[in-house]
């Protein structure tokens, strides 16, 4: 695990405001892949639109790409591996493969993995995904009482085995908690994760968070 700097995380509408302000060719410039990016947000909002009532996308909710871009742009360089926890139809973890990270993602749903790896190939992405749970073999689910757990699958085996993979080997893991299980997002990466590992998480009312393990 390498010792990354903590980066600067801007909120979602300074983000958002930032890539709309500029001109087009100095987006182009100043945002590598943004164009390319806005294209694959596009593409993963229609699958949603026609697939939406399907029982695989029930559960699926999409982050602030835009702010989560920019969080994946200021960690370039400085950390290599990447997972997404519950990684739905794929696109930021096909935005951080694009942009250079060894990038993995976890879903419990086989159709939407479908519908990410086909997204991946459109896009020139050597992501991965696999089938499964995010939640570590290891990790003691016993002591749940202690925080909720709402809507995460928790009676799947896990995913990483597929990917010969453990939770401790990345240097970011990126969750979107439901609004009740942000400890309990927390409490898997403090028991199983590297303390060094730096947990990405968005939140519709808390926008972009980061945070090392060990801090958390």
């Amino acid at each position: 695990m390498l010792q990354v700097k903590r980066p600067e995380i801007r909120s979602g509408a300074d983000m958002t405001r930032n890539l709309n302000s500029g001109q087009d060719g100095a987006s182009r410039c100043e945002y590598p892949l943004l164009e390319e990016f806005k294209n694959l947000w596009q593409d993963a909002h229609e699958l949603w639109e026609k697939h939406r009532l399907a029982p695989a996308f029930e559960g699926y909710v999409s982050g602030d790409y835009a702010a989560l871009y920019h969080a994946l742009a200021d960690l370039q360089g400085q950390a290599w591996t990447f997972l997404e926890w519950g990684s739905g139809l794929g696109v930021l973890t096909i935005m951080a493969s694009r942009m250079g990270f060894e990038a993995y993602g976890i879903e419990t749903e086989v159709t939407l993995i479908d519908h990410a790896t086909d997204l991946a190939q459109q896009y020139g992405s050597e992501a991965t995904f696999a089938q499964g749970s995010f939640i570590p073999e290891g990790f003691d689910i016993s002591f749940s009482e202690e925080y909720e757990i709402n809507r995460t699958v928790i009676d799947m085996p896990s995913g990483y085995d597929a990917i010969d993979m453990e939770l401790r080997d990345f240097d970011v893991v990126y969750g979107f908690p439901w609004p009740e299980e942000h400890i309990f997002f927390r409490t898997i990466m403090k028991q199983c994760g590297n303390p060094e590992t730096l947990f990405l998480s968005y939140d519709a009312r808390d926008e972009v968070s980061l945070g090392r393990v060990s801090d958390l």
